[in-house]
């Protein structure tokens, strides 16, 4: 038995497998978060031409914010161990470092404001985290600074929180990825995944996309296969129905951290020649393989299950709280049998409708980076320079 709508491409579905569904455009996060009011700081008078602002990239994600979120660029120094931009932005100039050449000694020591880009996912990485914030009190004109971290997968980030100001510590706030308890849009803000820049996947403007063509498969799936996880269950469906024609498939049983240039034209490729793009949990729901779809037309079929660990489950919106907040068009789904369902009502959609689709997707990816940008910008704003509420 299949349930949908029939409002536009997307269809809700409840199958004995377990529902398929459209996102709603739901409230903001239930569990003690604030409502971004974004519009109190621009109304706000700011002194022209009167900041400056640095991002120091210590985790590759920072080349999202800069590349995919703020659009700006950069240019190669010391031979590509220093990578640098600058770009003003509502009368902030931020100056961009990334590379293996940006440590302690090397950025400006006369900073007075900073975004410290760091990994936060392993001991090691949270180690080398540690030694960057237990430095930054010996600039010594230092006057606010702000971390975006790459969390832990299971929400593990209490080790961030004697940093914090209102524990005593030296940080204005900080962006954290995942569904981390501790956002309350006061002092922490969440922050999208992105795509894996450190796998260079590349910065795509919806113009070079090209959504009108023909694409010669329903979906894809290229990932690895995680022991005990439903990513056998998955192919296990892919298998049984007989989807292999259908469906662009290659799994491996190790995760590999570095793209080839011919392995990742091979999964460029898969993106652009499917319409769905599977997306069971790893470590964590969110992935990179849902931006990654977005940004070329296709869409993300995620498996709505909260992973193991600390992250938020009570909330309405768990998991992945920011694409629901915002009404991400991705199709949520319990339980992989539902996927033939699922394929079958894709099939009969026509060309128009699924072009319809990739435009609506994509053009929803671009807003979003856009929303993200003035979020960003305005926190920064207003933790550094003014004291102005921006939530209500």
């Amino acid at each position: 038995m299949v349930w949908l709508n029939t409002t536009g491409a997307f269809a809700n579905y409840a199958t004995e497998a377990g529902p398929v569904k459209e996102p709603q455009y739901l409230p903001p996060f239930v569990h003690k978060q604030k409502k971004w009011n974004y519009s109190r700081l621009i109304n706000h008078k700011f002194n022209s031409n009167c900041c400056t602002v640095e991002i120091w990239g210590k985790a590759s994600i920072g080349v999202y914010l800069w590349k995919h979120i703020l659009n700006g660029e950069t240019e190669k120094l010391q031979g590509g161990l220093v990578y640098y931009g600058n770009k003003t932005i509502d009368d902030i100039s931020f100056n961009f470092r990334f590379g293996p050449g940006i440590i302690q000694s090397t950025v400006p020591s006369d900073v007075e404001f900073v975004v410290l880009v760091l990994n936060g996912r392993s001991k090691d990485k949270i180690a080398i985290s540690k030694v960057w914030l237990d430095y930054l009190p010996l600039y010594k004109k230092l006057r606010g600074a702000i971390v975006l971290l790459l969390g832990d997968e299971r929400c593990d980030n209490d080790w961030l929180l004697p940093y914090m100001k209102s524990r005593g510590g030296i940080l204005n706030a900080a962006f954290m990825v995942y569904d981390s308890t501790l956002v309350d849009n006061i002092e922490f803000y969440q922050w999208p995944l992105g795509v894996a820049a450190y796998r260079k996947f590349p910065h795509v403007l919806p113009e070079q996309v090209d959504t009108t063509s023909s694409r010669s498969h329903v979906c894809n799936f290229l990932g690895t296969l995680y022991e005990n996880s439903s990513r056998h269950v998955l192919m296990s469906v892919i298998h049984t129905w007989g989807l292999e024609e259908d469906c662009i498939i290659l799994g491996r049983m190790k995760w590999q951290p570095l793209e080839t240039k011919e392995t990742l034209e091979t999964y460029i490729k898969a993106l652009l020649n499917s319409d769905l793009t599977l997306s069971p949990v790893g470590m964590n729901t969110e992935c990179y393989r849902i931006y990654e779809a977005m940004s070329l037309g296709s869409v993300p079929v995620v498996e709505e299950v909260v992973t193991p660990g600390h992250c938020d489950h009570n909330s309405f919106n768990s998991p992945l709280r920011l694409l629901k907040e915002y009404g991400a068009p991705v199709y949520y789904i319990k339980d992989w049998r539902g996927l033939p369902t699922l394929i079958q009502h894709d099939a009969q959609l026509t060309l128009e409708e699924k072009i319809e689709r990739r435009i609506s997707v994509i053009q929803w990816y671009k807003g979003f980076k856009d929303t993200m940008k003035r979020k960003f910008v305005g926190v920064v704003k207003n933790k550094f320079f003014i004291d102005v509420p921006l939530f209500t």
